[in-house]
């Protein structure tokens, strides 16, 4: 079953990344290519369910002969993560005014961002040892020999060249094959990424020094929140084809939190050019001594020439040390060692691999999830698709069964942070719903007025039902505090149900009851009448025996004066004349609430608006829109 062209490659003290030829011999019930998030969970899955599996990953960053690959295990985006809270804590201005060159302090950032990895990926490794995960460092193909004349159900080969012993190739035999290869950075044609002052979002971990000036092509996340970290030590310049807003709209983001994020970049001194490209990028003047300089203090900039998106007029020059160009992602699936073409593994039109429901490729028995399949691209979306791809391939379905599009929440990590989940008014509106917000600065609740008074949280809800719809957060621990407004959505909670919840006391989650409480105030009949309303459905005007003409009737015959407006003895008569027993205490607080122009009586108009509310809350057939909140049991943060 194993064939090694060469003297085995492991030693009985195996380096990481190498798997033991006694164990490369037995078949494997799941062999998982691709090391990121999505095939470190799916590999996991697998064992969870008692089978046997092997984890084959060429590696970024290792060590030749093999050993720890410190970006094994971690999501595109780790180094972005890890520079932005490295610059959080590091205060690069005091680090200056302190005297130390900026050579000094690139390599503190350098050495923070790595240790940040390398921790990530010795537990990685760590996790997969504990559930008997093999985990192999190399170049995968799929081995066409089994293809030709192939059953279904019969076993898949996979041949390795394995980065210990490059010209070994080894040759495995798996049940079932998941596809994690990832994505990688787009760049723009006509310009020479050279991986020392123009990057993309891939190669922009392995920048050699701490900038003066950058610019950023794009206006996504990864753009966006580069942009935000740079900001801290160099002047920034944002290249956005179109308008900068119109794209963060178009990814989800609520207009009002768009707004704020695009604020908090110009007030970091980002200047954001819209409707620009890059026309050209060429090295520019030399510096003066450059080759003279000490501890990092010039770096010849490039110069970079820009033209109009709309009409391709010159849009003038600037010039940066460093460019870097978030400009989207591609799978990688295409072109690649494996072989999926060759292999009758079907591609879409924009180079992803073709998945049905259950994440199954073409060709039965392969798998695939994560960034290399259509969908949003993001870790934490890619780990929940190989985790129920392995599900499925073994039989084990879960409650939601086989689904691809489910929802999933956004996290920018930015200073300060963005997240979301749900829908934005505007898009809840486009569906039908009768929606509203209900909003809550962070200075709203105690922690945000000491700490962090800078920030909002907004709560997309339907007028008619109060439920949730959507959770929209810019400030600090956005990241966080989105999955509490996750399970909000999720669970269909009302205004009310947040309303009545106990929060730890000095907490942001607060904010949550204070945007209820605004929306609430929105609302013709918020939580203050509920109980009234809940009392008047069990009248007969709330059981649907009357209708509106002869309430009509009603309310003339008691209005002795004809004033148009009854007193609270006479709003008590109308109930008292159609056999309703309603407490006195419940018409003073209902006129108290209904008043509104606080003479102490009510108008037919105001009174009238109660009946039509309790009528079509009957006809809607949804009690839950006017009762009283029940307990919260499942709401609490």
């Amino acid at each position: 079953l194993v064939h090694v062209s060469h003297p085995a490659v492991a030693s009985p003290m195996a380096k990481i990344g190498s798997v033991p030829h006694d164990s490369l011999v037995k078949p494997y019930d799941l062999i998982v290519i691709g090391g990121g998030p999505a095939g470190v969970a799916g590999a996991l899955k697998g064992a969870y369910l008692g089978k046997r599996v092997l984890l084959i990953d060429k590696p970024k960053s290792t060590p030749k002969g093999g050993g720890l690959d410190v970006f094994f295990g971690g999501p595109t985006g780790l180094f972005s993560k890890a520079l932005r809270d490295c610059f959080k804590q590091l205060k690069l201005d005091s680090l200056t005014n302190q005297g130390l060159d900026r050579d000094v302090i690139f390599r503190q950032v350098q050495n923070s961002c790595l240790r940040l990895a390398r921790n990530n990926a010795d537990n990685t490794v760590a996790m997969l040892e504990k559930f008997k995960v093999g985990y192999l460092q190399g170049t995968a193909t799929l081995d066409l020999d089994l293809f030709n004349g192939r059953r279904l159900g019969d076993p898949f080969g996979v041949q390795v060249s394995p980065h210990a012993a490059p010209e070994a190739t080894i040759k495995l035999i798996a049940q079932n094959v998941l596809l994690c290869t990832g994505s990688y950075a787009l760049r723009l044609p006509g310009i020479n990424f050279d991986a020392d002052q123009i990057f993309d979002s891939d190669s922009i971990n392995g920048i050699p020094f701490l900038p003066r000036s950058v610019v950023v092509s794009g206006s996504g996340i990864i753009a966006i929140e580069y942009a935000k970290i740079f900001a801290q030590c160099a002047s920034v310049t944002m290249i956005v084809r179109g308008s900068a807003r119109d794209a963060l709209e178009r990814i989800g983001i609520d207009n009002t939190i768009a707004e704020g994020l695009l604020q908090g970049l110009i007030d970091s001194g980002v200047q954001i050019l819209e409707d620009t490209v890059i026309d050209k990028i060429e090295a520019g003047p030399p510096c003066p001594e450059a080759d003279q300089s000490i501890g990092g203090e010039n770096r010849v900039p490039k110069r970079i020439s820009l033209k109009r998106a709309s009409d391709g007029t010159d849009a003038g020059v600037v010039e940066a040390e460093v460019y870097l160009a978030c400009v989207g992602r591609r799978p990688r699936a295409r072109g690649t060692s494996l072989g999926l073409e060759a292999a009758g593994v079907e591609l879409t039109e924009r180079g992803h691999i073709d998945v049905g429901p259950d994440f199954q490729t073409s060709q039965p028995g392969i798998f695939a999830a994560g960034d290399c399949v259509p969908g949003p691209g993001l870790a934490s979306t890619g780990v929940d698709q190989a985790q129920r791809a392995v599900n499925g391939m073994f039989g084990c379905t879960s409650e939601n069964g086989c689904q691809i599009d489910i929802p999933y929440p956004i996290g920018v990590w930015t200073i300060p942070e963005v997240a979301y989940y749900g829908l934005t008014q505007a898009a809840a509106i486009k569906e039908g719903y009768n929606a509203e917000v209900g909003v809550a600065s962070y200075d709203a609740c105690l922690r945000g007025r000491v700490f962090a008074p800078d920030g909002m949280l907004k709560l997309v809800f339907d007028r008619d039902t109060t439920v949730i719809l959507g959770v929209h957060i810019i400030g600090t621990d956005a990241c966080e505090l989105v999955h509490y407004g996750m399970d909000l959505v999720a669970k269909e909670a009302t205004l009310f149900d947040v309303i009545g919840t106990l929060f730890t006391a000095v907490t942001f989650h607060e904010l949550f009851k204070e945007a209820a409480l605004n929306g609430n105030s929105k609302l013709e009949f918020g939580i203050q009448w509920q109980e009234i309303l809940a009392k008047l459905r069990l009248s007969p005007l709330g059981s649907g025996e009357i209708d509106e003409v002869e309430l009509r009737t009603r309310f003339d015959e008691i209005d002795v004066d004809q004033s148009g407006a009854l007193d609270e003895d006479e709003l008590l008569n109308v109930f008292n004349s159609m056999g309703a027993q309603v407490e006195p205490s419940v018409i003073a607080n209902l006129i108290n609430l209904a008043d509104e122009d606080d003479n102490g009586t009510i108008e037919w108009d105001e009174f009238v608006r109660i009946f039509r509310v309790l009528k079509g809350d009957k006809l809607k057939d949804s009690p839950t829109v006017f009762c009283r909140p029940s307990e919260p049991s499942l709401l609490a943060s």
